[in-house]
């Protein structure tokens, strides 16, 4: 086909689209997958992999393949424009390597210039040849989607594209390195202390921006308290678009992200759990859902119909959701691995505990379990509705005056009918889960023997070596050499355990020289760390493993972390040093609670934080690479195959040289430890967590 004729096409659908607006795309009209092809380094704005194109997945020929990128705003790629080298190439081959194309394919791409009488094709290893023009071929489009941050995104109608969702149409639109679908409605609004359903949806909707947070009382924050109760919306991000006619094979294995937040703040907006970049990274799909907070989504009190769990449920329907509308972007629903740090680590744990939970995932991922002494212990031992009302119920009801209405139905109807704004700012507030016997039935999972549902799935689960140095309580014993009466009747207080009267080495719980000046506070920290997250992680592993009631653990120990911007405290900070302005990490500082989000999820630069030394981004593509290969084969070791064909250099040279992260083995216990240059290495602190009552075998020796 001559030139001319190619460009008289052109021309004439450039000529519809000015006369009717630009055209947002319909994904079953281009009747072919879509993917994006770019290497995700992590380097953001900074990255040297700026080449980009959309694969076209279905044959077609030169005529149909310019109609097809000028459908999507774009136009043929062009060799001469970018170079094939900086991200296409790898890209390119990764989908070789998935088994959709022959080695020796051909991709359809631009003129070598205006007048150029030929159509040319590119193969795999960047050799450009002139092909005939009506053969059929997939087709490499210009891909100019913008790179997405925390303060900017372009959702413009030319980014945009609409997919067929079971009865529903839904516009979304593309970034530099994905499809994004923020704010879709997974349940109708939800009555307050009732559970969700799952929506039954019709029509066209739009997916361009976040929904709703759930109401929330964040001042803690110093962010004013804010949202609805209208808040059941979920995002989706991933890097593959589905044809007709796609294979099973071709979905991605999904990651169904859990915020955490002690169940009362937080939601699946904030920035740094937007997944785009791990989706890309790791050739997954990301769910980030918002579940009920607080006395919204915790309440429950005894002899009335509020039984607690509406948080734990909206989860369950969101689950739902994605089962039934996820192969539509791209994900597979047999491949679900549901994970969360903090409250959703918690979230995850009580998911594998509900039998109504049951086959909507495969795999779990838990992040600074809350698990040990109290308070903490309440978001992973789960209390009947009778102590859930004690504890907080009934705070809930005198702090709204419902306690004046007779009991039952009657105080139930004041709950439900004060001001929304009124219960959200009441000093009471419940958040913890319930055994209702509609989605918890027992007290815990069954790690040993006896009865309780616990679905029989992999999981990773681990901690950052100090979890609560960031407990602003604490902030009290900071350059103080505390007596040892001092910050054991603090943790004994804080923590309801009788710490005072156990034979305690105080250099166990001292052992850092580097914090020489912090004593009391690090002797704090050490020990409700271990009471509240590390103790417990550990004996979960231990007896899950030993029983045999999980098919795999692999545990974990971050021993370098970088504090979210909005969730830090100096002592979370490494050394600011001459050369190192934003703080040296390779010096001791605390690795606190919520340190490994933003690189578990491939967050720093997208959500403002400035790399501090040569390794933190390398660090965040090791982490992304192990989390994502736990979610595409539930083992965190990635293939060295696929790292190769990727170009994923960092990750290969740090494993082969760390060597595997192992299951945890109850008979030789031993922690991978997280950090550049990381190891297997034996578990540590067993004897601090014995003379704190939590040994490794707990779980065997505890009573009740």
């Amino acid at each position: 086909m001559k030139s001319n004729a190619i460009l008289l096409a052109v021309c004439w659908l450039q000529n519809i689209i000015e006369a009717n607006g630009l055209a947002v795309p319909a994904l079953s009209d281009l009747d072919t997958p879509l993917t994006i092809l770019k290497e995700e380094d992590f380097w953001a704005q900074y990255s040297t992999k700026n080449a980009s194109a959309i694969l076209v997945e279905s044959p077609k020929n030169y005529n149909a393949a310019y109609s097809t990128c000028l459908t999507l705003s774009e136009s043929l790629w062009s060799p001469e424009a970018q170079d094939f080298r900086a991200g296409v190439n790898n890209s390119l081959a990764y989908q070789v390597h998935l088994g959709k194309f022959p080695a020796s394919q051909l991709f359809w791409v631009a003129p070598y210039a205006e007048g150029d009488n030929g159509c040319r094709a590119i193969n795999l290893a960047g050799k450009v040849d002139y092909v005939n023009c009506n053969e059929k071929r997939p087709v490499l489009c210009t891909h100019s989607g913008a790179l997405s941050n925390y303060t900017y995104q372009d959702a413009s109608p030319r980014y945009q594209i609409t997919l067929p969702v079971r009865s529903q149409l839904i516009t979304g639109f593309r970034d530099a390195y994905g499809w994004r679908f923020d704010g879709i409605r997974y349940a109708p609004t939800p009555r307050r202390f009732e559970h969700s359903t799952v929506l039954d949806a019709r029509g066209s909707v739009t997916a361009l921006k976040f929904g709703d947070v759930c109401i929330q009382n964040s001042e803690w924050r110093g962010v004013p308290p804010s949202g609805s109760e209208d808040c059941l919306f979920l995002n989706v991000a991933t890097p593959f678009l589905p044809g007709k006619q796609t294979n099973k094979k071709d979905l991605k294995p999904v990651l169904f992200f859990i915020h955490g937040g002690g169940y009362t703040e937080n939601s699946g907006n904030i920035r740094n759990y937007d997944g785009a970049a791990m989706a890309a990274r790791g050739d997954i799909v990301v769910v980030k859902i918002n579940y009920r907070l607080g006395s919204f989504g915790w309440l429950a009190i005894n002899g009335t119909s509020i039984t607690g769990n509406y948080g734990l449920g909206d989860m369950v329907t969101a689950l739902k959701w994605v089962r039934e509308n996820i192969g539509a972007f791209g994900g597979d629903p047999d491949r679900v691995t549901i994970g969360g740090g903090s409250a959703g680590a918690a979230s995850v744990k009580a998911l594998i505990a509900s039998k109504a939970a049951e086959g909507l995932f495969r795999a779990g991922i838990m992040e600074s379990l809350p698990v040990g002494y109290f308070p903490h212990g309440r978001f992973a031992r789960y209390s009947t509705i009778n102590e859930a009302t004690a504890y907080q119920g009934l705070g809930v009801l005198k702090d709204t005056g419902c306690n004046a209405s007779p009991p039952g139905r009657y105080q139930a109807s004041c709950l439900k009918n004060i001001p929304a704004d009124v219960l959200n700012k009441i000093p009471t507030t419940a958040n913890i889960p319930v055994i209702d016997n509609i989605y918890l039935s027992s007290k815990d999972w069954p790690m040993t023997s006896g009865p309780g549902y616990m679905a029989h799935v992999p999981v990773m689960i681990g901690n950052n070596r100090d979890e609560w140095a960031m407990n602003w309580d604490m902030n009290q014993f900071k350059g103080n050499p505390a007596s040892s009466r001092d910050w054991l009747a603090f943790a004994s207080q804080s923590y309801f355990a009788s710490l005072d009267g156990k034979s305690i080495n105080i250099t166990d719980f001292a052992d850092n020289a580097a914090f020489a000046g912090f004593t009391g506070f690090n002797l704090t920290s050490r020990i409700t760390s271990d009471a509240s997250f590390i103790c417990g992680a550990a004996a979960l592993a231990y007896s899950t493993t030993k029983h045999h009631t999980l098919p795999a653990v692999y545990n974990y120990n971050f021993y370098r972390t970088y504090q979210p911007v909005w969730w830090s405290t100096p002592q979370c900070v490494p050394p600011i040093t001459a050369g190192h302005p934003l703080g040296d990490p390779s010096k001791e500082y605390y690795k606190c609670h919520s340190g490994e989000e933003d690189y578990a999820l491939g967050m720093l630069l997208y959500s403002g934080e400035q790399p501090r030394d040569a390794y933190d981004i390398p660090f965040q593509q090791l982490i992304v690479d192990y989390w994502t290969s736990f979610i595409r084969k539930n083992d965190p070791n990635p293939d060295q195959k696929y790292l190769k064909v990727r170009g994923y250099w960092n990750t290969l040279n740090q494993i082969e040289s760390s060597g595997q992260w192992e299951k945890f083995d109850s008979s030789n216990p031993k922690i991978r430890i997280l950090e550049w240059n990381g190891r297997q290495a034996a578990l540590e602190g067993c004897e601090r967590c014995s003379a704190l009552g939590l040994p490794l075998d707990y779980y065997e020796t505890r009573s009740g």
